[in-house]
């Protein structure tokens, strides 16, 4: 017998408002993609591309589907930081039109304290809404998996609890100790060693008096460590100082910044500036000085009379060669 046990929450049927039924001005399709996206569950890992192609929907419909949406109050969109501490889109649909902020802030609320509980509320139903993809925000974090190498210690039912398993301490002297393994640099961008290690230096005592003006952003020591090799980037690039402050401090989320060294290397990255162009970094030519002219009025030059001269002026060809001849001596 079919069991729905582990089926994902969902509303148990839904109800389309009469008005959106008898908008005359909505598309037959936009409605099917707003029925198909509000009947997710509140907490889905889909958007409403995926949604649109389980209906058989092109590109150019779907497109001109939630253009008619948003128009008309049940497609809306606002920046949120994700768990991973990147800024993304979130879309959200409603059967009820929300055309006013009083209206939109209430329909968010709604979808997403359904999203976190995981199931619908009377709220959330009674204006049909549902939050696009809902797991990237509200999702239950992944549980740590042990190591291989390390079996998992069964807890006993009943007795006395069992001893806590010592934890193996490196050996004094071991330089991997207390260190975290750093995240990889991106592609294009190389560690600052050498004589660029100036750059990574200067980089890092922004980052600190970042932290310092702005408990917000305040890192640990070795995330200073890992992001000034990708902070002393825009200085090596050409910027300055400035620079570094103005991507990491200006429009940060509403809700806070939850995951500060993440969210330092996502803003760093996404205003990193391009490389120079090697025809920048040429040395410049100097410019090349005028052509001098000679007067109107100035004798033309002497020419020496050299062999061939003498010949023209028809000296003959043995006054060519006692000119062309050494001195004696």
């Amino acid at each position: 017998m079919p069991s729905d046990r582990n089926a994902p929450p969902r509303a148990p049927f839904l109800q389309t408002p009469d008005a959106l039924i008898d908008d005359v001005t909505l598309t037959d399709a936009a409605v099917r993609l707003l029925q198909a996206m509000v009947k997710l569950p509140p907490r889905n890992a889909r958007n409403s591309d995926a949604v649109a192609r389980t209906l058989r929907m092109g590109k150019d419909k779907t497109n001109a589907a939630r253009k008619g949406l948003r128009a008309h109050g049940h497609w809306h969109a606002r920046k949120r930081q994700n768990r991973e501490g990147h800024i993304r889109d979130q879309r959200l649909a409603s059967l009820t039109p929300l055309r006013t902020p009083d209206a939109v802030a209430a329909g968010w609320a709604a979808a997403e304290e359904a999203a976190r509980l995981g199931k619908d509320t009377d709220r959330s139903r009674r204006l049909g809404v549902r939050i696009l993809n809902a797991a990237e925000w509200y999702g239950p974090r992944a549980a740590a998996r042990p190591h291989p190498t390390e079996p998992a210690v069964a807890e006993p039912a009943a007795g006395p609890p069992a001893a806590r398993p010592t934890r193996r301490r490196p050996p004094a002297g071991d330089k991997t100790a207390g260190h975290q393994t750093p995240l990889p640099l991106p592609d294009g961008v190389t560690a600052l060693t050498g004589p660029l290690a100036r750059y990574a230096e200067q980089a890092a005592r922004t980052l600190t008096l970042i932290g310092r003006a702005d408990p917000r952003f305040a890192l640990p020591t070795p995330d200073v460590a890992q992001l000034a090799h990708l902070a002393g980037q825009y200085l090596l690039r050409g910027r300055r100082s400035d620079a570094i402050r103005a991507a990491v401090v200006q429009g940060p989320p509403p809700e806070g910044v939850h995951h500060p060294a993440a969210y330092v290397r996502a803003r760093l990255l996404r205003y990193l500036p391009p490389l120079p162009d090697v025809r920048d970094l040429a040395p410049a030519r100097p410019p090349e000085p005028p052509p001098r002219t000679a007067p109107a009025d100035a004798p033309p030059p002497v020419r020496p009379e050299g062999p061939a001269d003498l010949i023209r002026q028809g000296h003959g060809w043995r006054a060519a060669l006692r000119a062309a001849a050494p001195p004696p001596g």
